[in-house]
């Protein structure tokens, strides 16, 4: 035998008996739920205002089918480019069972990360045919807090959902590529088809698949490589034509140029955080890097090095080849070559993550098996899971309160405007006006081009009494973003209090051109209608809005004032009460409804 080749043809293991393997099954399990069970507390921040506490369309029951036809996320507050109706469903049946309740969402997200940690699990063992290496890179998985963004922030849930179904697809290619069977078939298809309607990442899946064929040396199947690929083509091609509308573009104001640099810069990091996963936190933002950045030149360092690796070693130790190439290929989508909202994201190196904890693992089996390190091998790999669990549920506490969330990203990234602008909306709900003020002006220098922060400081100066001020501001937010529908709507909202009807009219209208989801825009407009006497048309944009929003409790409030107005009393006292079904706190629908019994008596 060619001792080179001794590494890529192990002795089969002795065969694991079934209690031990469930036992392994279930102390993956117990140990998901126990690292993150401290997190189901944890608040709305972030998108998931967007995603899920203000999107009307999850509240729709039976599940409405716009979320296949719509944007990842759309609210009426923003257009997406993103196509992830099945995450969008998951929030959906969320919403039905708990309401606004985030206990029940992010046991949805503890639960999908434990079953991707099952899946590697299984995937490990099918490659390599050794379950003590899929216990160890499945547990790594499951406690490491380089994943707490991912499970604690509700709007990355796509990533576990993604990443559960293209482990599946996976698996039942290798099982239908070693024996063909058709129900094996089926799932791979189908789960890869779910993959895609979970995130756009999944499109990395026949990449995979090739570096599966590249290491272990298997035979490509025509039928199964050609299946996945033609979901693949057909998957592009749909979203390159029928859902075309929903290609919003990329905006960036850097070249490639400019940003390989930064990809370079990113590798430096990744190697690192999964080692010493310190100081963990959300914004990373867009920075330019100079190819002379010492960040940039270790990074290019560790890519050539990394690339060195996984070729020389793909004939002599296929797991380290195998390892590298996972690592580095499902980098690729993350990169930041195509313009993406960072440089790099630590919820990025969820499914990369899995190349590192195999190495890892395989590095303690094989520091076991030789008896003079036994003891020492075992209390390291204790130590790393009780430091890594540690880690994880320390990081779930930074995520429980929103205001204490933000404060923290800001000692490690005190330039982004993005998170001034969110911590500031937190102050104002909480009453602290003037440091919300403050922390929106604190976005705007850093980011003169911020049309957000610009319309949102102009909604607490016309709290304030500001009016002109606040106007100044929407036509800014206007300026900058054209497309912009919230400021537009805002902006109608002052020329209406002010009596400028026809202009607010022409706002409103604008709004709703825009982004024909915004059900504020309708209600605004149907109030401006009924203002000048309109009041057919003012009824039709209440209808508009309830159709939007089903749950929409002041558009049924303001439909009733419309039917009370035109003599339809029975119409209006069921719009009331349909708004107190929805909200009971609404007090003006209360009153309405008091007003005309008394009427009545």
């Amino acid at each position: 035998m060619n001792p080179k080749n001794i590494k890529n043809t192990p002795a089969k293991p002795a065969p694991v008996k079934k209690p031990i393997i469930l036992a392994s099954i279930a102390l993956i399990i117990i140990l998901g739920i126990a690292v993150y069970a401290n997190s189901l507390n944890g608040k709305f921040v972030y998108d998931d205002h967007i995603l899920v506490k203000d999107n009307a369309l999850i509240r729709e029951w039976p599940i409405s089918l716009k979320l296949f036809t719509t944007g990842f996320g759309i609210s009426g507050y923003m257009k997406s480019s993103f196509y992830r109706p099945l995450q969008m469903i998951t929030y959906a049946m969320n919403y039905h069972s708990w309401k606004l309740s985030v206990i029940g969402y992010h046991l949805t997200s503890i639960l999908l990360h434990i079953l991707v940690a099952l899946c590697i699990y299984w995937l490990i063992d099918i490659l390599f045919n050794d379950k003590t290496l899929s216990f160890l890179t499945a547990i790594f998985f499951v406690v490491h807090p380089l994943h707490t963004g991912v499970v604690n922030y509700i709007s990355s849930r796509a990533d576990p959902m993604y990443l559960f179904f293209m482990l599946i697809s996976l698996i039942f290619y290798i099982k239908s590529s070693r024996a063909n069977n058709a129900i094996h078939y089926i799932i791979m298809a189908s789960s890869y088809l779910l993959a895609l309607l979970s995130k756009e990442n999944s499109l990395i899946l026949p990449a995979l698949i090739l570096l599966y064929h590249y290491t272990f040396k298997e035979k490509i199947r025509l039928k199964e490589f050609l299946s996945i690929s033609g979901i693949t083509f057909i998957y592009i091609l749909l979203r390159v034509t029928v859902l075309k509308y929903l290609m919003t573009g990329s905006i960036s104001n850097s070249t490639l140029l400019q940003r390989i640099p930064g990809f370079f810069a990113a590798i430096t990091d990744y190697i690192k955080l999964p080692f010493l996963p310190i100081g963990l936190h959300m914004e990373y933002g867009a920075p330019i890097f100079s190819f002379i950045d010492p960040k940039v030149i270790c990074g290019i360092a560790i890519l050539i090095t990394l690339i060195f690796l996984a070729v020389k070693t793909v004939k002599t130790n296929r797991l380290t080849s195998f390892s590298i190439l996972w690592f580095l290929v499902t980098l690729i989508p993350v990169s930041n070559l195509y313009p993406i909202n960072a440089y790099m994201a630590e919820n990025w190196l969820y499914l990369p993550s899995i190349g590192f904890f195999l190495i890892l693992s395989r590095f303690l089996i094989e520091a076991y098996r030789k008896e003079r390190y036994r003891i020492l091998t075992i209390t390291l790999a204790v130590l790393l899971l009780a430091f890594y669990s540690y880690l994880t549920i320390i990081q779930n506490d930074t995520w429980r309160e929103p205001v204490p969330f933000y404060e923290r990203i800001l000692k490690y990234a005190p330039g982004s405007p993005k998170v001034y602008n969110n911590l500031a909306s937190i102050y104002d709900e909480a009453g602290r006006k003037e440091e919300a003020i403050a922390m929106y002006k604190k976005a705007i220098e850093i980011n003169p081009n911020y049309a957000e922060a610009y319309s949102n400081l102009a909604n607490r100066y016309n709290e304030a009494g500001r009016k002109e001020e606040a106007i100044a501001m929407y036509k800014k937010a206007i300026e900058i973003n054209p497309n912009y529908a919230p400021a537009y709507s805002n902006l109608a909202n002052r020329y209406n209090e002010t009596g400028r009807k026809e202009e607010a009219i022409a706002m409103y209208e604008k709004s709703i051109e825009i982004n024909p989801n915004f059900a504020p825009a309708y209600i605004n407009l149907g109030v401006a209608y009924h203002g000048i006497g309109r009041e057919e048309e003012a009824t039709a944009m209440y209808k508009k809005a309830i159709e939007i929003n089903p749950n929409y409790a002041e558009a049924y409030n303001n439909l009733g004032n419309a039917y009370f107005g035109m003599g339809k009393v029975g119409e209006a006292i069921a719009m009331y009460k349909r708004a107190l079904e929805i909200n009971p706190a609404h007090t003006n629908a209360r009153l309405n409804l008091g007003v005309i019994n008394s009427k009545s008596k």
